[in-house]
Order: C-alpha cells, then structure tokens, then sequence
C-alpha cells in the first residue's frame, strides 16, 4: 500500500468531498506538513511566523536605543488597527483583538528571550530602524494576516484542533516557546466572520 492511499484510509476525515480540499489535504500529508491543514491555512500560519521573525530585530534595535520591551501605548495602537482592520473586513473585533493581544505577548517574551541571550553573546549587527524599516514590515503583515483570516473564515472555513500540529510546526522563528505557540493558536480558535 502507498503512503498516498494509507493517509486516504487511515485519515477518512480529510476526505470531505470537495476536491480542492482533498488535494491540499492529500498534499500536505504527503509531504509532511500535517494531516489536516489545508494551504490558506498554512498561508495565515507562515504570515504569523514571519510578522514573528522580526522580534528579534525589534528587541536589538530596542537595546541599542535603550528602549523598553513593553510599549503599551504602541501596543494599543497596533490592537486598535487591527480591529478596525477587521471589522472592514468583515471579522469580528473582539476575536481579532484577542488573536493580536496574544500575538504582542508572544512578540515581547521572543523579545525577552532575545535580550537574555545577548547577555552571554552580544549580538555583533545594527539593528534596522524601528520606525522606518521595522514597523512598516509589521503593519504590512499584520494587514495581510488580516486579510488572509477574512478571506478564509468568510468561505466558511474555520481553524480547528486538527491544525495545531501544523501551526506549531509552521512557527520556526527563535525564542518561541511551545506555550506561546499554543497560545497563538488558542486565539486563532476563537477567530469568526461577522
């Protein structure tokens, strides 16, 4: 028996009769990505995990600048954006505005984390400018995630359980944690259209 036709037996749920489902389903067990994740949902996972990538570079540019980790008033700029973003696109703001509050967190413990390793070994680069590299490439990808959960729950599809394997294995920048991963994909469970 191939692998192909082992996953259609021993994964009868990936088969829910709509062809474009099947396939991505079939594809991505083939070739590891997970049982159950079809590509719009590995497209919003690979968009978090780059907005993610560049903490690293917030925090060295926040330590050569000595500036704090924690920005609540920036913060609550990037919450309020995010929900109004949201609701023009159709989602509902209070589970937006969960997804992107458990996102800072996330975001400021890889910051953290960060710092804490320069400690023993500096980091020996320039950090890009915050206000005219950094967060232009965040609100950019903050505004494609975004869009890519519209899209998505708006034809009906939902992120289930099933799909927590492939989110933590989508997640590969440093210094995340399993228990940020995890929350970061609780939040997304709670992700709805209007």
């Amino acid at each position: 028996m191939t692998n192909l036709s082992a996953a259609i037996i021993y994964y009868p749920r990936m088969i829910d009769y709509s062809p474009n489902k099947t396939l991505n389903r079939i594809f991505c067990l083939w070739f590891g990505f997970s049982a159950l994740a079809p590509a719009a949902e590995i497209e919003i996972f690979q968009l978090i995990n780059e907005r993610l990538s560049h903490m690293e570079d917030v925090a060295l540019h926040k330590a050569q600048n000595n500036l704090p980790v924690e920005d609540l008033a920036r913060e609550q700029t990037v919450i309020d954006n995010a929900v109004e973003a949201a609701a023009a696109q159709g989602l509902r703001g209070a589970s937006i505005e969960s997804f992107f509050t458990a996102q800072i967190e996330v975001a400021k413990a890889i910051q953290y984390r960060s710092l804490a390793n320069w400690i023993s070994e500096p980091a020996n680069r320039t950090a890009p400018d915050l206000v005219t590299e950094i967060r232009p490439a965040l609100t950019r990808l903050g505004d494609d995630i975004v869009q890519a959960l519209a899209n998505f729950l708006q034809s009906g599809n939902l992120i289930e359980e099933e799909q927590r394997n492939a989110f933590h294995n989508a997640l590969t920048v440093p210094n995340i944690s399993t228990a940020d991963r995890d929350m970061l994909f609780n939040s997304l469970l709670l992700m709805r259209a209007q």
